[in-house]
This record gives structure tokens, C-alpha cells and sequence, in this order.
């Protein structure tokens, strides 16, 4: 029976998931079938990651945005700085402009919110572009952690970011208390809605013209049609930079473990980053962990280290 492994990495070192997982799958290609799954939380490598999946040509991207263009499809980022937390003049209306420079006649949508900060509650993305996102079908990528989060309220994500920069109580009051005005003119029950704290309030606008939230992982899970590969895998391999229990290599690597432990299979990873003992590796959902050498790896050193651990898998 022919051994089937799924390869689903995070970026290594300078190699994104997609080239990443491609020189791992060529070390267990001689002895196993293998199937290359880009994942990516956000960012310019998700771009990279949507665009291998749909087959499209490579992301048009500067510094600080990036479009992927697919048949019937679009994918739009923006990022902005992360600090400080509270940035209260902060606006989307570039995300806005970008949106409507870019859409043409895609039928569908989807917004790579990551990289935002601004905590506008999407007031500028909707000034500039809800002429051109209305009637179209919309996704908005945001960070998994923030999928439940509210837009307001002590729990929600305009406080959370309050806190994070010791704003003034007096200051988080008025400026929540203009959130929830501006989600009830949007929608009834929307300043409390789950989501809609993510990407700084951002995803109020995506939520108020009808469109769902995802996170970018959940987003490739989707595209590549993962939960079938799976079901049919004997093993999954991931991969990341830096690993360590508290960040339990970054939300790539926690959602593949997640995926496998759901589909009953063992998950190895290989890292740059220090090694962890192995009763910590369970308590991640990983088997094992095996270290690079170099915290810039070629692809032929991932090739490499692939082979060495192949044999003890798969059965010639």
C-alpha cells in the first residue's frame, strides 16, 4: 500500500510554505506519495499561498500591499504599522482606495485584513469602496485568535487594544460609546457581534455588507480542499522558523497539528528553532521535531533532512 504524506508548512527561514513544502516533499518522494498544501496566516505569504493554489501568476505586491488576481476572484492586503496599539486618528480608507482600484469584474472578494490597525470600525474602507464591494461576494481574513472577538464592550477588541496601551479609562468610554453608535448604524446587534473586534474593528464593515470572516489558515483549509487529503494521509509534515511552547510555532503550525490530531494522524515538524522535550512535542500535537542546521535553510537542506527522516516512516 503506497504511503501518502501531506506537507503543510509554515515559512522556514526565508523559504515561503509553498517552496518550503515543496523541498521537504522531494525528500519523501522517492518512497511515498506526497501532496504540497501552501498554508499561510496572513500577509504577503498568504498571497503567495492563494496564489499557488488557484494556480494563479505570482502576488503584485510592494512594501506594504499585494493583490492576487484569479478567474471570478480577488485577493486584497494592506499592512500598516502595528504600534501602538491605540491609534485612534488611524483610518482604512487606503485599504478603501486600494479595493476600488483594484476590483474589476470579480464575482468574489476577499480582504487580507492581517496587517491593519486602524480602529475605525472599517469607516474609511466603506467610505471609498462599499459602492464596489456591495453585491459581491466578500470573505475577510483575520487573525484566528480574533474570529470571536467582539468590536466593543470590556471584552471586545477597541478595549482589548485600550489596554494593551494603558489608555486612559475616560478616553476608552468615549471612544467605545462611538463605536457602538457607528455599528448600530451599520446593523442592528453588529457593535456586539463576534468578529467584529478583528483587525482593529475592521471587520465590522465586512460583517455589515453580508460577508464572513475566516482565518487565513481556515481560508487555505478551504481552498485546497485539505479535509479530504487528509482523510486519505498517513502522515502530515509541517514546518516554522522559531517554536516554543508558549507560541506553539505560530498559528500555521498550531492549526496543521490541530487538523491532524482531528484526522487521527501523527504530525512531525521541522524547525530552525531550539528543540523542545518530546513530552512537550505531545502536548503540541507533534510526534517529533527536527532541528536544521542553519536558521536559513536551502531547499536543499530541507530536501536533505527530509530524506534522513523518510526511511523511518515510510517502508521500502
Amino acid at each position: 500500500m503506497t504511503f501518502r504524506v501531506v506537507l503543510a508548512a509554515d515559512r522556514i527561514g526565508a523559504l515561503d510554505s509553498m517552496t518550503a513544502g515543496v523541498a521537504l516533499a522531494r525528500g519523501f518522494a522517492a518512497n511515498a506519495q506526497v501532496a504540497v498544501v501552501p498554508i499561510a496566516a496572513g500577509g504577503p505569504d498568504l498571497a503567495n499561498a492563494f496564489a499557488s493554489l488557484v494556480g494563479s501568476e505570482a502576488p503584485a505586491a510592494t512594501a506594504d500591499r499585494w493583490v492576487v488576481r484569479a478567474p471570478g476572484r480577488i485577493l486584497l492586503g494592506l499592512s500598516q504599522p502595528r504600534t501602538p496599539n491605540w491609534r485612534p486618528d488611524a483610518t482604512t480608507s487606503h485599504l478603501g482606495e486600494w479595493v476600488a482600484a483594484n476590483v474589476r469584474e470579480e464575482e468574489e472578494v476577499v480582504l487580507d485584513l492581517t496587517g491593519l490597525n486602524a480602529q475605525d470600525g472599517g469607516a474609511g474602507l466603506l467610505a471609498a469602496a462599499r459602492s464596489v464591494l456591495e453585491g459581491r461576494r466578500l470573505v475577510g481574513v483575520v487573525a484566528a485568535d480574533e474570529l470571536a472577538l467582539p468590536a466593543t464592550g470590556i471584552g471586545g477588541g477597541l478595549a482589548k487594544r485600550a489596554f494593551a496601551d494603558r489608555v486612559d479609562v475616560a478616553d476608552l468610554l468615549r471612544a467605545d460609546a462611538a463605536l457602538v453608535a457607528w455599528a448600530d448604524r451599520l446593523a442592528p446587534g453588529l457593535a456586539t457581534a463576534p468578529g467584529g473586534g478583528a483587525a482593529g474593528t475592521t471587520a465590522l464593515a465586512v460583517l455589515a455588507l453580508g460577508g464572513e470572516l475566516v482565518s487565513g489558515t481556515q481560508f487555505c483549509h478551504r481552498e485546497a480542499g485539505l479535509g479530504g487529503t487528509l482523510a486519505a494521509a498517513d502522515l502530515v509534515v509541517t514546518g516554522c522558523s522559531e517554536l516554543s511552547a508558549l507560541d506553539r510555532g505560530g498559528p500555521v503550525v498550531s492549526a496543521v497539528t490541530g487538523w491532524a490530531a482531528d484526522a487521527q494522524l501523527p504530525c512531525v515538524l521541522f524547525t530552525t528553532g531550539a528543540g523542545l522535550a518530546r513530552r512537550e512535542l505531545r502536548t503540541l500535537g507533534l510526534e517529533a521535531a527536527h532541528l536544521l542546521a542553519s536558521a536559513t535553510p536551502s531547499e536543499a537542506d530541507l530536501t536533505a533532512a527530509a530524506a534522513r527522516i523518510a526511511t523511518g516512516w515510510v517502508s521500502t
